[in-house]
């Protein structure tokens, strides 16, 4: 099944937040929000959000816009339009973030449940269906091992439809979604798995995800599991610049499975955070340069503190490691396989040390420092010739965010 023609008529639902008040009657509330970040980058070595390494970037922005109305008291249309410039990655051109129906079928205080339809945030662990408000978000980078900002556009939204609901259990409640549709991919999915720009694209993918968070005492602890199935089909294309075809693939599908565990400790002035993820990813039927290592797993966790010095100030200390191949933790066997790309660009190990100040309910200020060792996600549009990449590096990121 496809929702490729579900989201026109969708949008067509959502027009109806630009509609006068009045034509549902004073109680129906339209609601109109935004938000503004610029973000400073300078690294020591290798490349994060544009040119970082020569005297730093501001090659990072984040702009959205987003409205939502109750049309009934049980039906809600909700639509954000966004520009995202991050370097070679993202090139600030507006796009849909998210539009979509939300039919509440129920508000019983043991069991809510409802379902949203059109293009959707995907919730996938704690963080990622609010990873663009940095006022939601920990950090100004959230962890890379799990939110890999490379392959943001298939983490984040996908068109379809999700069930979602909330039911009381013994000693808490446990909030449930499960998901179908269509994924986001475009270029940066094949930068982000098929280390290139592809001669071809992926194109009538589909996705499957269910998620479960269990929240006890009043979610001072929370405990989530989040499995996920994409299936991209790749066509091959040509690509005259392809150097001896080597971006050159089989038409077939590219097979994704993700399972994530999250867990969370919640006391007044602080926060432990912990997630933990297999990716498995298996190239098989595509061919080309993978037909050496056709499978594998990805590793990746990471273990976060949060400390609240008072109402708007706040430190973070956080360990993030990714392990591109989990049997290859050095790197060994895969560079190898792949002789121009060094070892250490296939792990990644992060540990950051950040904090962050917010005056009042309208700005926010973040700087943060990270001592890195790997490369295993920074993003190819940036750093073009792996062979240059170092091991050792260190990025010191500012970020500054208004919302209305």
């Amino acid at each position: 099944m496809s929702f490729k023609h579900l989201l026109p008529l969708i949008l067509s639902g959502v027009s109806l937040l630009c509609a006068p008040v009045s034509l549902f009657g004073a109680e129906n509330k339209l609601s109109v929000n935004g938000f503004v970040t610029q973000g400073f980058f300078y690294t020591d070595s290798n490349n994060v959000y544009g040119e970082s390494s020569d005297n730093g970037s501001f090659d990072f922005h984040e702009i959205g816009l987003n409205a939502a109305y109750r049309l009934t008291p049980k039906l809600r249309a909700a639509a954000q339009v966004m520009s995202r410039q991050a370097g070679g990655v993202d090139n600030g051109e507006p796009q849909l973030d998210y539009a979509l129906l939300d039919y509440r079928v129920s508000d019983a205080v043991d069991k809510a449940f409802g379902v949203r339809v059109g293009r959707l945030k995907i919730p996938f662990g704690f963080y990622n269906e609010t990873r663009d408000v940095s006022f939601t978000r920990p950090s100004i980078m959230l962890p890379q091992s799990l939110y890999f900002d490379q392959a943001r556009d298939l983490e984040l939204s996908i068109d379809g439809a999700i069930l979602y609901g909330s039911l009381s259990v013994p000693g808490g409640w446990v909030d449930l979604d499960l998901l179908y549709g269509s994924p986001q991919t475009d270029t940066n999915v094949e930068y982000a798995y098929l280390g290139m720009d592809a001669a071809g694209k992926f194109k009538d993918s589909e996705g499957y995800m269910a998620r479960a968070i269990y929240n006890s005492d009043s979610g001072r602890f929370r405990i989530g599991f989040t499995s996920a199935k994409y299936i991209l089909n790749f066509k091959p294309g040509v690509n005259p610049g392809c150097l001896y075809n080597l971006c050159v693939f089989d038409e077939g599908a590219l097979k994704l499975g993700v399972s994530v565990f999250s867990a969370q400790y919640n006391e007044e002035n602080w926060s432990l955070t912990g997630e933990y993820m297999l990716h498995d990813i298996d190239w098989t039927e595509m061919g080309g340069v993978f037909t050496a290592l056709p499978k594998l797993t990805m590793q990746s966790y990471y273990l976060q503190l949060q400390y609240r010095l008072s109402y708007n100030w706040d430190l973070l200390l956080r360990y993030d490691e990714l392990l591109l191949d989990k049997d290859d933790p050095q790197g060994a066997l895969n560079h190898q396989l792949f002789p121009f790309k060094p070892a250490h660009n296939f792990y990644a190990k992060d540990v950051t040390l950040g904090v962050g100040w917010q005056p009042n309910q309208d700005w926010s200020f973040r700087a943060e420092l990270h001592n890195v060792k790997g490369t295993g996600w920074a993003a190819e549009q940036d750093n073009p010739d792996p062979s240059k990449l170092k091991k050792h590096w260190n990025i010191f990121a500012l970020q500054a965010t208004y919302r209305f």
